[in-house]
């Protein structure tokens, strides 16, 4: 059984909303307005990850539009300012992802979401796309207080679903639906702070940490898969021994050229679910 772990923001959830908003006040420099707020979080989000200093993504996105203001010498009213901000919990889901999550529901493999939003944040927002039902759980980075793309995060990401695994039953019950037929689990999995790490000497091993070893305690990490529209996302899962799939959802989209490739690159969602099936990856219910 394969198991398919979604990023959110990008991937299944359209963000274009967000700069349609901005285009009100600041009309044709809305655009380079949003991209600079958006690439000002994630940089605020590396930089607390390598200060070892851990503050929401909800929070990085407030820091990161203070700065954007300043930059471009804009002023916004608390009122749309809170209006921008909710408006990260109330996307739209891109129209491949409304047709594509439901097919891979219903294969026989796992759907996760695994995100840098706090799992509120992320289940308010697949709820307000529609796509909550087709996916298992919400993993969250909040657990453990690490961003994306530190190897700590996919390899909780990876205890994650390797725990659900050990816990999951089978609901059997002849009138459930196919969705209820899937694996169903009581968790436990505890949140780490990413501050055990540094005392338990972890942070200071991670780099003699050997993938070998890794993919003895998980022999089948390469059945997990990252599906991400964000470059340094796939990068991360492939450094940590998982499956990536890029969604180039541009053609204008560059990949970071580091020598390490995404296992498939796809254009959409229902392009992977093509993919994903011709390599026998995941079957039909």
């Amino acid at each position: 059984m394969h198991t398919l772990v979604f990023d959110v923001y990008g991937t299944l959830v359209d963000t274009a909303d967000v700069t349609a908003l901005l285009e009100i006040k600041l009309g044709e420099c809305a655009a380079f307005f949003a991209s600079q707020w958006r690439n000002k979080q994630l940089e605020y989000s590396y930089r607390m990850g390598l200060m070892r200093r851990y503050e929401p993504f909800s929070q990085c996105m407030r820091y990161a539009f203070e700065y954007t203001c300043e930059e471009f010498r804009v002023c916004f009213t608390s009122e749309e300012k809170e209006a921008l901000f909710l408006r990260h919990v109330a996307l739209p889901a891109f129209e491949d992802a409304k047709i594509a999550l439901p097919k891979f529901a219903f294969t026989d493999a796992e759907c996760f979401v695994f995100s840098n939003g706090t799992a509120d944040d992320v289940d308010a927002a697949l709820s307000y796309a529609g796509l909550r039902s087709y996916v298992q759980d919400i993993v969250s980075v909040d657990s453990i207080k690490m961003y994306k793309p530190s190897r700590i995060a996919y390899r909780y990401l990876v205890e994650y679903i390797t725990q659900f695994h050990s816990n999951s039953g089978t609901c059997l019950d002849e009138n459930s639906s196919v969705l209820e037929k899937k694996r169903i689990v009581d968790l436990n999995v505890q949140d780490r702070q990413c501050l055990h790490y540094v005392e338990s000497g972890l942070e200071d091993a991670e780099p003699e940490m050997q993938d070998d070893a890794f993919l003895t305690i998980t022999p089948e990490l390469h059945k997990i898969w990252l599906i991400s529209s964000n470059p340094f996302d796939v990068i991360g899962a492939k450094v940590a021994g998982l499956q990536a799939a890029w969604i180039r959802r541009s053609a204008s989209s560059v990949f970071d050229p580091w020598g390490i490739e995404p296992t498939i690159t796809v254009e959409n969602l229902n392009e992977l679910y093509d993919v994903l099936r011709y390599r026998n990856a995941i079957n039909p219910l």
